[in-house]
């Protein structure tokens, strides 16, 4: 029998028959006796003669607490290896991240002169993070490139109105003057003055929509209206040109309209400063699908792809020797992607065997928010 076992039995009523009839379990529970633990359960035992026998089985507890505590020993010891293991692996795999890190690190400060970081041999987890870096990286030569373009062109434009300014000053100055050469000598220098704020004024409108301003006071106008105005607005110079100006189709859009009308007289400006031959330079208006294209058609040789690339660049000039400086800034057609960026739209250029099209694209109806609705009585006067 088990080692240790002892058992109690007690009559409490009944016959001296000893046949069991049936028995009642109870649970187990925990008894010291002479300073030894033991697990111990008490049946009750029920003969054929009625008799009630009480009997309480014992066994030592020490066996099953030293399993537990061996069981413990070795879950605290498998416990303590896991967490063992998993720094080691921990520290082993933050060095090898470290050591691409630093490679990465390394060749992000070369990137200063290469100018982007190589993909090859780039782990999946960091291709992103590269990809993305390398397109900052992108964006930034560009900015600058453009910024010290921008720069020069600026001290080109402001140096030559600025030299006429102070070489009429000085001759006016170099002896007694006439009342009427020195309001020759002023108005001369009031011309170059409004040049330079006009020039200033274009610049300050570039860095406005650079900065992400929107076009302000929307509403809803009919582009027929304001192309029919702008032909107008520029007849002086196709009279001086030799040419005519027509208008083709209709559409209207939620916009701004004196912006509007600004990116219109650039476009048919530039269109008449470039035109060839005798054909009519046409405005043409289209309504599309949630968007109203307007562009500038003038016959003539197509556009070079390296100035149909930069035509919308500040200052740029398909002249190179900048001949026309001191009428035109190149700023036209910047000015013209700007307003296309405030209403957000774009433009585009589309070159054809028998001439050139020049013009932007922009929604043909925004937020009701954004919207101000004209007065009835406005409305009635147009």
């Amino acid at each position: 029998m088990y080692p240790g076992i002892r058992v109690s039995l007690q009559t409490v009523a009944g016959s001296d028959s000893t046949e069991i009839e049936h028995t009642q379990t109870a649970p187990v529970f925990a008894i010291t006796q002479e300073s030894q633990p033991f697990d111990a359960i008490d049946l009750e035992v029920t003969t054929q003669g009625h008799a009630v026998l009480q009997v309480r089985l014992m066994a030592s507890a020490l066996p099953r607490q030293e399993a537990l505590h061996s069981l413990a020993r070795i879950l605290i010891l498998a416990v303590c290896m896991g967490i063992l293991l998993s720094a080691v692996l921990s520290i082993v795999s933050m060095g090898w991240s470290n050591r691409r890190l630093r490679h990465l690190s390394q060749q992000a400060h070369a990137a200063g002169q290469s100018g982007h970081i190589s993909l090859a041999g780039v782990d999946a987890e960091l291709l992103e993070l590269v990809e993305a870096f390398n397109s900052v990286l992108t964006q930034r030569e560009a900015a600058y490139r453009q910024s010290e373009s921008f720069s020069a062109d600026v001290a080109h434009e402001l140096r030559s109105p600025l030299a006429t300014m102070i070489g009429g000053a000085q001759l006016a100055l170099s002896r007694p003057r006439s009342s009427e050469e020195l309001r020759d000598a002023l108005a001369s220098n009031l011309e170059e003055c409004e040049r330079l704020k006009k020039l200033i004024n274009d610049m300050l409108f570039l860095a406005r929509a650079d900065r992400g301003e929107r076009a302000q006071s929307l509403e809803r106008a009919d582009l027929s209206i304001l192309a029919d105005d702008m032909i107008s607005y520029c007849g002086a110079l196709l009279d001086d040109a030799g040419l005519q100006a027509v208008r083709i189709g209709c559409a209207s859009a939620v916009c701004n309209e004196a912006l509007i009308k600004r990116a219109m007289a650039n476009l048919l400006s530039n269109a008449i400063r470039h035109a060839q031959g005798e054909h009519n330079v046409e405005l043409h208006l289209e309504a599309l699908p949630g968007k109203v294209r307007f562009w500038v058609f003038n016959a003539g040789p197509a556009i070079a792809d390296d100035v149909a690339s930069r035509m919308f660049d500040r200052f740029f000039r398909a002249n190179a020797s900048r001949s026309d400086h001191t009428v035109h800034h190149g700023l036209g057609l910047s000015i013209v992607h700007a307003i296309a960026r405030m209403h957000g739209g774009t433009v585009f250029v589309h070159i054809q065997d028998t001439g050139n099209a020049i013009g932007i694209e922009i929604p043909s109806a925004l937020a009701s928010r954004q919207v101000r609705v004209r007065e009835a009585v406005h409305e009635a006067l147009r």
